[in-house]
């Protein structure tokens, strides 16, 4: 498949399974630059973007568990990070209930909405449109194979990052 997204003519056994593969490379690489035009739409680097979108997408969490997740050091990277994103409005620090040695770091939900789900909203409206011709079973289908190929990767990073 090119980078325009047309598929390569290849016929035999397996290219369809060779052009999912690619297809979905291309769909990585699109996905990556999609988000970091994002991030720099909203004045942050990838990373802090990252850290911003688990956040926001999987709750507060504690600083040390944020740096596992994205891969940075548990010390000076993750304190940077959360001060840039705690100076432009996007995170807070609150003591931990439990734990008051510990702090727990949350998205703000109103600047999120404010300055990135206002920046999706034309991604929002044209991916919904895509969706809505799809039938209950391919939805189905759709998130399951979603979901699997984000836990194979969720995995795959992990085993990088340990080496």
């Amino acid at each position: 498949m090119g980078l325009d997204g047309a598929a390569d003519s290849a016929d035999g056994p397996g290219s369809g399974l060779l052009a999912l593969a690619t297809a979905l490379r291309v769909q990585a690489a699109r996905t990556v630059l999609f988000q970091s035009a994002v991030a720099q739409a909203v004045g942050l680097n990838a990373t802090d973007f990252n850290c911003l979108s688990l956040l926001d997408l999987e709750g507060p969490t504690t600083p040390g568990h944020l740096a596992e997740q994205v891969g940075l050091s548990r010390g000076g990277a993750i304190t940077t990070v959360i001060d840039r994103l705690q100076k432009a409005g996007f995170v807070r620090r609150r003591p931990d209930p439990v734990d008051r040695r510990r702090v727990i770091v949350e998205a703000v939900p109103e600047a999120f909405a404010a300055q990135v789900d206002v920046l999706l909203t034309d991604y929002r409206a044209a991916f919904g449109e895509l969706l809505s011709g799809l039938t209950e079973e391919q939805l189905e289908l759709l998130l399951e194979i979603t979901d699997r190929s984000n836990e194979i990767f969720h995995t795959e990073t992990q085993r990088l990052q340990a080496k």
